[in-house]
């Protein structure tokens, strides 16, 4: 554990920096105690959580065995940093899950868990990433649950015209889907 904490302490928000921490935990082997450090909110957790997010978008299978604490560790966070990169985790997720040819296979409490925390993130005063991500999450599992559209739908047009640019324009792409 004090290789990975060692390794997030040295990293800095740069791309570069995030990325060379990425290479280090995989060729370290040190996944699991990245993970491990989400599970309890901390000073490292959103690098942890920033490091997860780098892995997911390359290689998302990689997360497949911790899919089930990556999702439940979600709702320990409340700062909006942790929420975007763990709504961006999410997507890749959902997107992973949808593939025929992906190992990435949600079970119903993992899309149940998901479905909640970006309904709750999108109804919160949250930041608008962590808001596009959560919308767009809901509206890729829309299939899973019969009243996620009609709640979605009414969700977006409620909020549209008093929210962000970035906010209207995912929504509006969104809504022309619905």
């Amino acid at each position: 554990m004090q290789e990975v904490q060692e390794i997030l302490e040295n990293t800095s928000l740069r791309l570069a920096s995030r990325k060379y921490a990425t290479e280090l935990i995989l060729s370290n082997n040190l996944l699991p105690q990245t993970i491990e450090l989400i599970k309890f909110p901390q000073e490292l957790s959103i690098k942890a959580w920033m490091i997860i997010e780098m892995l997911g978008r390359d290689n998302c299978e990689i997360l497949g065995e911790f899919m089930s604490t990556i999702i439940n560790s979600g709702k320990l966070y409340s700062d909006g940093s942790s929420k975007r990169c763990m709504m961006k985790i999410f997507s890749f997720l959902v997107e992973s899950h949808f593939h025929k040819k992906s190992p990435i296979h949600l079970n119903h409490s993992e899309i149940k868990e998901i479905i909640r925390l970006s309904f709750q993130f999108l109804m919160n005063d949250e930041k608008t990433a962590v808001k596009v991500f959560a919308m767009q999450n809901a509206y890729d599992l829309r299939t899973e649950e019969k009243w996620i559209e009609s709640e979605l739908k009414a969700l977006l047009e409620k909020d549209i015209s008093a929210s962000t640019s970035g906010y209207r324009s995912r929504a509006l792409k969104i809504l022309r889907k619905l």
